[in-house]
Order: structure tokens, then sequence, then C-alpha cells
């Protein structure tokens, strides 16, 4: 057979391989839905996400629902009731609607958290002020700010500051603490750091509970700041900032000029 008959036959082929494997795909997307919609097929609940759960999240019981998916379509691994994975760690990020698989999942107390540690840098948890904590905003994967509040050693005046921009948030949690002799949760956050900032965290952590001001996810960009003591606060009539003003230019003499007469019509001639 010539060169040109084979690669021409070789594209038939691929393009008829092709064509089945997204026939067979379709086929199988209309059966489950054949499935799901009539009651001669047997089904059995599965748990699946609500929504996207984020790896290194713990699943809450919003985040997950029980829906009815025909058995002979059921993954293998599938949790069968909520109760079995909440409280679980996510190991990957599990899509909305995707069923859960006991695989994906590592149970509460289990060492998850330095898998998600790249070389080189470090998982720190520090304790958070209560609104940060319970406010929910806050999540794995979120990018925050550090932010520190409290009297620095040799000034009289308090002072906040950003000591560390653009951190990754590992997990969030809660420990357990005494206060006044009873047991109290405390809400804790664990950042992903290099060596030298998890020594800043630790100087920071002096200053607990510590402040995180959330970033949005595009937003790289590191900005200087010399922070702020709280005299400051007392001063102006609290109006932002004023823009720029502009500043008008003296205007200098006016040149030497001739006045000259035609007719009624006078009219003025600079000299140079």
């Amino acid at each position: 057979m010539k060169p040109g008959n084979v690669f021409l036959v070789a594209i038939l082929v691929g393009a008829l391989a092709a064509a089945m494997g997204v026939r067979y795909v379709h086929n199988l997307q209309q059966q489950i839905a054949e499935i799901r919609n009539s009651g001669s097929r047997p089904t059995v609940d599965v748990v699946v996400a609500n929504d996207q759960i984020p790896i290194g999240s713990r699943i809450e019981a919003n985040q997950v629902k029980l829906v009815a998916w025909p058995i002979e379509a059921q993954p293998e691994g599938t949790a069968r009731a909520t109760k079995d994975v909440l409280g679980s760690i996510a190991r990957a990020t599990i899509e909305r609607n995707q069923p859960i698989l006991h695989q994906d999942l590592v149970a509460q107390g289990s060492g998850l958290l330095p898998l998600m540690i790249p070389e080189g840098m470090r998982g720190m948890s520090v304790r958070v002020d209560t609104v940060t904590g319970v406010s929910g905003f806050i999540t794995p994967n979120s990018h925050v700010d550090v932010v520190i509040a409290g009297q620095a050693e040799g000034e009289q005046d308090q002072k906040s500051k950003v000591v560390l921009q653009n951190v990754k948030v590992l997990a969030t949690g809660k420990s357990i603490e005494q206060k006044d002799e009873k047991p109290v949760e405390v809400p804790t956050v664990t950042l992903l750091v290099s060596p030298e900032d998890a020594e800043r965290l630790t100087l920071a952590a002096r200053f607990e509970p510590v402040r995180l001001a959330l970033r949005n996810y595009r937003d790289e960009e590191v900005v200087k700041t010399q922070g702020i003591v709280t005299r400051v606060l007392f001063e102006g009539d609290g109006r932002p900032t004023p823009g720029v003003t502009k500043v008008a230019h003296a205007k200098g003499p006016a040149p030497y000029s001739v006045e000259i007469l035609l007719g009624e019509k006078v009219t003025r001639q600079p000299l140079f």
C-alpha cells in the first residue's frame, strides 16, 4: 500500500475511534440519567458535595448531601452516610455534586497536613481573634495579611502593623485551652510560611490574638506600610486623606508692546 494511502487509513481509523468514544460516553450519561429518572432500576443513597470542597477543608454538615445513585454506576468506595464524612479532611479538592470517596478523605486527627507543605516551607499555627475565627471568611487556600497590635519595647503608644503579606492558609481549626479553670475553644489558623517568616510569626504571636486581613486571590502586591499609632486615630476630622493639590505657577511680567491705531480699530503688537 502506498504511504499516502496508509496515512489516509490511519486518519480514518482515528476519527472512527474518537467518534465511538464520544458515543460511548454519551450513551453512558444517558443511561445514568434514565436510571435516576425511573424507578425501574435499583438505586442507593450516596454522599455528594453540595459545593466545591477545597483541599484541606474540614467537612461540615452543610457541605454534603445524600442523593439517589444507580447501583451499577456507583463508584467504588463511595460514602453512604453523611455521618461517615463529617469532621474528616479533604485529601483533594472535591467538586460540586461529585460523590465523596473514602480514599479522598483523611480522618480527623490524621497527619494530612505535612503532605500539603511544599519543600522548603513550614506550616505554623497561631491563635486568632474570635471574629477572624468564627466569621467563616478565612478558609483553607485563602490568602491573608498578618496584622498585630500592641506596645513595642521602649514605646509608650499602642501600634498596629502589617508584619506578613500574602500568606496562604493551610487549615483552620480550634484548640482547647484552660481559662478561669475551665476548658475553652480557641480559634487557630495554620499558615504556610518560609523559615524566615516563621521567625517573624513567632514574635508576632507574642501580641496574640493575631489579626488576619483577607486578600483577593489575584492580588499579590506587597505594600510597604509604616504602621499606625493610637494617637493618629484621634487626629484630624476623620475625612479621607486629600489627594494631590494642584499648585498654580506665578505668571511673569507682561511683555512690552505698542498700540497701533488704524482708523477706529486699536491693536496691540508685542515688541519681542
